[in-house]
């Protein structure tokens, strides 16, 4: 995983073509929703063990128990939402894999998860900026800025000194 240097920011993720690890001896692959082409394209071109599986919450227990019971020399392909990916891969992480055994393939979406940096509130299904925070309020400008601990972008005030020049709501990208 790498990050993509945008305006200085060097914190959101960019996301290369994924490819089947040939040292792995199983392969799992978990979705958000719904298999993607990609996705599919890989797990029908798998030749050694592997399993496919949809979620909608990526703390589901049956994912849990998977991404536990993954052999070490297994990789995980994750496919969905941004904040469902990474949270699967935090997940991962805490199970015992390595960076290096997890393959995020880009997300579906533009929707974000929003870190608010006045209440510390994650606000989810965020599109457009400035966003109101479901916690405080304010009304905040969406960073590139990517928090991989809450699978987050920060938000902070728009316009904090001149609430009254507000900058024009666009889409984040």
């Amino acid at each position: 995983m790498q990050t993509e240097q945008l305006n200085g920011v060097v914190s959101k993720p960019a996301y290369s073509p994924v490819e089947l690890n040939p040292k792995s001896s199983f392969h799992l692959f978990i979705a958000e929703q719904a298999v993607t082409g990609q996705m599919q394209s890989l797990f029908d071109s798998c030749g050694v063990e592997k399993e496919i599986a949809v979620y909608s919450d990526a703390s589901d227990s049956r994912l849990l128990e998977s991404l536990a019971a993954m052999p070490l020399t297994g990789t995980l392909y994750l496919a969905g939402s941004e904040p469902f990916i990474w949270r699967v891969a935090s997940h991962a992480r805490q199970a015992g894999l390595r960076p290096d055994q997890i393959s995020m393939m880009a997300p579906v979406s533009r929707e974000r998860h929003l870190f608010c940096c006045h209440c510390y509130q994650i606000t989810e299904g965020v599109t457009y900026s400035p966003f109101i925070c479901s916690g405080c309020g304010l009304s905040l400008e969406v960073t590139d800025h990517f928090a991989r601990l809450h699978s987050a972008y920060f938000g902070y005030q728009a316009n904090a000194e001149d609430s009254s020049d507000m900058p024009e709501k666009r889409e984040v990208s």
